[in-house]
């Protein structure tokens, strides 16, 4: 690997203006040891050819089957140390967003890193727990913008294409699973969030429950999958989803488990 700390990674596809302003709010960034990775699924919207010029960003333009493939492409060319995936749309909260993370790097030197972010179509900040266990990844996910990995892991390792929606979990759960790896919990919002994946949509609910079983099935025995769900039961999750999502109370919710997070902590 070479001396970049953090390699960037913007996947694209006639994304438009929102390519512009992903890479655009990365330049601004305030810790600068990084480089660009745009992977292009060969744009015909002009959208590359409208980045600034700028010897940190680099364009591979080649055909891929589909996101996850486009990642793991850019991870084969990626140079940093680290891997931070920031889609279209989705940017950093704020110039000293990266610092925070090479801060925290600096101190412990892991493997994988995470913080919160911004959702700005529900208008809050989500956070999350601040250890990452086989229940929490039972259970929940975190935000794959606000997540930042070795870049070895990734290429010692790809994401399984074979999950065409939810392969960002499929790595979490291999990574803290099957790798026993600890990721490391970041106190800052790390990005803004546009809000509504691709995974959230109502048409990919059918396959996306298939998908979890086959992941739950390869990484918990079944055993271990009843205990978690008879937890799970027991602190009402639809409720809280329906409060979460809430506009009214999608903050109160937040802050709540923003302080329990923290008293846990301590």
């Amino acid at each position: 690997m070479g001396n970049i700390r953090f390699s960037i990674v913007t996947v694209c596809y006639n994304a438009g203006q929102a390519l512009l302003d992903t890479v655009e709010k990365t330049l601004a960034q305030t810790c600068t040891d990084f480089e660009i990775i745009v992977k292009d699924g060969l744009s015909t919207d002009g959208s590359v050819e409208k980045l600034p010029k700028d010897p940190r960003i680099k364009v591979i333009r080649s055909k891929d089957a589909g996101i996850y493939d486009a990642m793991n492409q850019a991870v084969e060319a990626s140079s940093g140390e680290y891997v931070l995936f920031m889609n279209c749309g989705d940017w950093f909260h704020s110039p000293d967003s990266l610092k925070a993370v090479s801060d925290a790097v600096d101190k412990s030197h892991g493997l994988v890193y995470y913080g919160r972010i911004y959702n700005r179509l529900e208008k809050h900040v989500s956070d999350y727990p601040r250890e990452i266990t086989r229940l929490t990844c039972f259970r929940t996910m975190i935000c794959h913008q606000a997540t930042v990995y070795a870049t070895e892991l990734l290429k010692e390792r790809g994401y399984d294409l074979s999950y065409r929606i939810l392969a960002d979990k499929e790595m979490l759960m291999y990574l803290v699973c099957e790798k026993k790896v600890r990721p490391i919990y970041v106190d800052a919002v790390i990005a803004d969030y546009e809000g509504g994946g691709e995974s959230s949509k109502e048409k990919h609910a059918e396959q996306n429950a298939r998908d979890t079983k086959r992941m739950l099935d390869r990484y918990y025995p079944k055993s271990e999958q009843l205990r978690y769900r008879a937890m799970m039961a027991l602190t009402l999750p639809k409720l809280r989803h329906a409060l979460a999502h809430n506009p009214k109370f999608g903050k109160v919710y937040y802050g709540i488990t923003k302080r329990l997070y923290s008293l846990r902590k301590k």
